[in-house]
């Protein structure tokens, strides 16, 4: 396990390699002038343009776009051309109030917002719709790199002119244009190393951003690109499912074991697995815009993102199969919250089964959007229009390579270390002599999600005095997405025929021992010399033979989903003095909705077509309003509107997955309505200068038609499963809660250190009732899923003309993921905190060095069954550095 010295070793190092050995001699030789991190205003005889750079500065122009929105809104600005405050979109977003994220192999992917899952806010890139990845409306952050941002915005109250789709709130991904500066060009770039803890790599990251201005400055041209290679591996600790083992099958009803005989079922372990995921992923992303401005009345513009992800995949799995095993009671143990400590497993037919599974995945995802628009403005009318292309497609071609013990005469789990996670024990994991079962699957899945937009905005304004503006538009979006997947095995099963077993021995010598990384390398789950097993690898794959699967497609999980919108707005700007000045908006939007899904129903085994239709019509009022309780420093600022947000296309999909291990599946409900919500802010922000204010906010969320799953038995072809399905309730669930803010810049204190130190610090309480889910096995009330009750981000920085350095730690209570999860439990994850440091040195105005180590503590991310002795989850992927320079010209 890498110690916090270790870490902290590689950084220094680092940012001295960086300095001295990329930097040549002579550049560190030229200009003495240092850039004013803060921000450096220059007089205007000398230069036309400001230059703002810096933490500080990246600070001063998220307050100023806070405290000039209408909206209930919070900002994170870059702090120069090409440098944001963190290196991935979701980590940044992580530290606005009310806003937690989601991780894929410990890098931020997803957003929730005020208890609204990833799925359910809406993401835009320059106003254009951002599309999710696979089955879902989440968009992944990786995909765009943070060197395209100039600000995000995270907005929490919505006004007649966004469009619709944000049940928690829409975030702005606002990217550079050739006209946010007076310069008449510039070029700027980076390039950076990124070394990980796990897989102990170094891996490349470049990234180039250059503008241009011609014709007389009327037309501006902006090209950007980035290209990285990660190499990533995480390790997980897994126990998928806690389950109550019937101990008298042949009677009617559960008769649980007891073995504590406390009168309360038991609960064992259902599928214990070690994982090492080992990640190779190359991602290129480009970014271009071209505007037109021949006067400053009119513009006209280009402009498109395209991002590509190629990831190659090969994770280990070592997991064992319990249900229908007979336990072995005599060397069980239970321990508090009548879980199994220790689960010891005896033959019963074809189980216990120990598997030893690789995964080879091929992944590619292609993402883009284009748009193009124009806006005319004269004294009193500000007329507007835009057309879009979005578009995402992801590639999921992955094997499955499988070597199976079927019958084992016996196993163990073992709980009983200070982590409560898994260790297998009475079994030779190192030995393949026992395998019995081989299998390649080859299991490619294809999602595709496009959108084709058009708008049209018209405002007038100075109406009158109590009235500026009138604002109408109207929008139509068509959204496709669809899913196609194809399954075919090559299967050599020795458990019922012994003869085949001398042939799957033939092709097990080609598997070998270990993954090449001890397990659980870092985090502490109180595993003594790690754990090794056996593991079917690309070789093994090759020689049983991987099958061509487009000849047998998965007709139940193919289906296509159409929705058109068809959405129109009107929205009045107020303004008049009551005591203290007032000013807000107030409007409606109705959008109508026209759905059409199409896929596979099974009827006695035969699949035929089916199609659902589906229409709805939402009005969506909304009022914003700001009060200047004193002019420019204190205000007031309140909401009141009504959004909604439709579901993910999975759950729209007739579509049926089943899982013929676990007698579990679930399936789409074409006929679900969306979530509805009316929600109210009420906050007073208090602007102590340009670069500090305190800020706490009152609001509620009232959600309506709230989809959740519910599960029932279904016969499908003979056989009992318990089917889960989304369908919308007809209970409200409420959501109040409470964001504090202060970010303070200490430059009143006297120098010259104490006046370059600054501090940043939210908190966020939310709680829900109403929310119906309930504990299967205790009847305990659920709280609302994604919500954590609290949360919190703490960052302190100090800044001089040549150094910086930043402190950040960003930490959010336990949270429901699903209220019934495998064996019937309700799954939650717990309390995660992590802590990044960054600074960086400017040699001159125009080159700096930059070191930043992120979750320098290893913060280990755990999931359970309702309760810390049922662990479901616990990932480790260790700390990450990254290290590299940055130039401007």
């Amino acid at each position: 396990m890498k110690t916090g010295a270790n870490i902290w070793k590689y950084c220094f190092s680092s940012l001295l390699a960086t300095c001295f050995g990329i930097v040549p001699p002579s550049l560190l030789a030229q200009d003495k002038q240092r850039t004013q991190t803060s921000a450096r205003v220059t007089d205007a005889t000398e230069a036309p343009d400001i230059i703002v750079t810096g933490i500080r500065a990246s600070l001063e122009s998220a307050q100023r776009a806070k405290k000039d929105a209408l909206q209930v809104l919070d900002a994170i600005s870059a702090e120069d051309i090409g440098k944001f405050p963190d290196k991935n979109i979701g980590e940044a977003l992580q530290r606005v109030t009310g806003v937690q994220i989601s991780r894929i192999n410990g890098e931020g992917a997803g957003v929730s917002i005020r208890g609204a899952g990833a799925d359910l806010n809406r993401v835009e890139i320059n106003g254009v719709t951002a599309l999710g990845t696979g089955a879902t409306r989440s968009v992944d952050f990786r995909d765009l790199p943070v060197e395209f941002v100039n600000r995000l915005e995270v907005v929490k109250s919505a006004t007649p002119d966004m469009t619709e789709g944000g049940l928690g709130g829409t975030v702005r991904v606002l990217t550079r244009r050739p006209f946010d500066t007076k310069d008449n060009g510039f070029l700027a770039g980076s390039a950076q190393t990124i070394w990980s803890d796990l897989s102990n790599t170094f891996d490349p990251k470049i990234a180039l951003i250059g503008s241009k201005k011609f014709a007389n400055d009327t037309i501006g041209v902006l090209l950007s690109a980035t290209w990285e290679r990660r190499q990533i591996e995480t390790h997980e600790a897994r126990t998928t499912g806690w389950r109550q083992i019937d101990r008298d099958p042949a009677t009617a009803g559960m008769q649980a074991y007891d073995l504590d005989g406390n009168g309360v079922g038991d609960f064992f372990p259902d599928i214990p697995r070690y994982v090492i995921n080992r990640l190779d992923t190359k991602r290129y992303a480009l970014n271009g815009v071209v505007e037109w401005r021949p006067s400053d009345a009119f513009k006209a513009y280009v402009e498109g993102t395209y991002s590509k992800m190629d990831q190659k995949s090969d994770s280990d799995y070592l997991q064992v199969y319990t249900n229908g095993a007979t336990l072995d009671v005599a060397n069980s143990e239970i321990g508090p919250d009548n879980t199994a400590s220790r689960a010891a497993f005896l033959k019963n037919g074809a189980l216990p089964q120990i598997e030893n599974r690789t995964i080879l995945g091929d992944i590619n995802r292609i993402n883009y959007n284009i748009a193009g628009g124009a806006d005319f403005e004269s004294d009193h009318w500000k007329i507007g229009g835009k057309a879009s292309y979005s578009y995402i497609k992801q590639n999921n071609d992955y094997v499955n390579a499988v070597a199976d013990v079927y019958g084992a005469n016996g196993v163990t789990i073992d709980y009983d270390n200070p982590q409560h996670a898994l260790k297998i024990e009475g079994v030779n994991l190192t030995s393949s002599d026992d395998i019995n079962y081989i299998q390649t699957q080859h299991r490619p899945i294809v999602n595709v999600q496009d959108e084709l937009a058009g708008k049209i905005d018209a405002e007038y304004r100075d109406l009158a005095t109590f009235l500026p503006s009138i604002k109408i538009g109207g929008q139509y979006r068509r959204t496709m997405m669809n899913n196609r997947q194809w399954d075919r095995s090559v299967i050599l099963n020795g458990y019922t025929n012994p003869a085949l077993v001398p042939t799957i021995q033939n092709f097990t010598d080609l598997m070998r021992v270990g993954s090449g990384t001890p397990y659980f390398a870092t985090g502490d789950i109180g595993y003594a010399g790690g754990a090794n097993w056996i593991r079917p690898n690309q070789q093994f794959a090759d020689a049983v033979g991987v099958p061509d699967p487009y000849n047998n497609p998965t007709l139940l999980e193919t289906w296509d989903v159409v929705e058109k919108n068809w959405a129109g707005y009107m929205q009045a700007g107020f303004k008049f003095d009551a005591g203290l000045p007032v000013r807000g908006t107030i409007g409606a939007r109705v959008v109508h909705t026209k759905t059409a899904s199409d896929g596979y129903q099974s009827a006695g085994g035969v699949l035929t077509p089916i199609t659902f239709y589906g229409k709805n019509t939402e009005f969506l009022p909304s009022f914003n309003l700001q009060a200047d309780i004193i002019p420019d420093k204190l205000l007031f600022r309140g909401a009141a509107t009504e959004v909604m947000a439709r579901p993910s296309p999975a759950q729209l999909a007739p579509r049926l997955s089943l899982d013929i291990v676990g007698f579990t599946g679930s399936r789409g409900n074409p006929q679900l309505q969306p979530f509805r919500a009316r929600q109210y802010d009420a906050g007073v922000e208090y602007y102590i200068n340009r670069v500090s204010f305190l800020s706490a906010t009152y609001f509620r969320k009232e959600i309506s038609s709230f989809i959740q799953n519910v599960t029932r038995a279904e016969d499908i072809n003979g056989v009992n499963y318990s089917i889960t399905r989304p369908e919308n309730g007809s209970e409200k669930v409420v959501v109040n809660g409470v964001e504090a803010g202060a970010q303070i810049a200490f430059d009143f204190l006297p120098g010259p250190f104490l006046n370059h130190l600054g501090v940043l610090a939210n908190y966020t309480y939310a709680k829900d009732s109403g929310y119906r889910g309930k504990d299967l096995f205790t009847g305990e009330a659920l709280p609302f899923p994604g919500l954590s009750r609290n949360s919190y981000n703490l960052a302190a920085y100090y800044e001089d003309d040549i150094f910086s350095v930043r402190a950040s730690y960003n930490w959010r209570s336990d949270y429901l993921i699903t209220p019934v999860g495998r064996g019937n439990n309700p799954e939650f994850g717990e309390p995660f905190g992590t802590l990044d440091v960054s600074g960086s040195i400017n040699f001159n105005a125009k080159v700096s060095a930059f070191v930043e180590a992120v979750n320098i503590l290893d913060a280990t991310r755990v999931e359970n069954a309702n309760s810390v002795y049922r662990r479901t989850v616990l990932e480790t992927y260790g700390p990450r550095v990254y290290a590299g320079i940055r130039f401007r010209m």
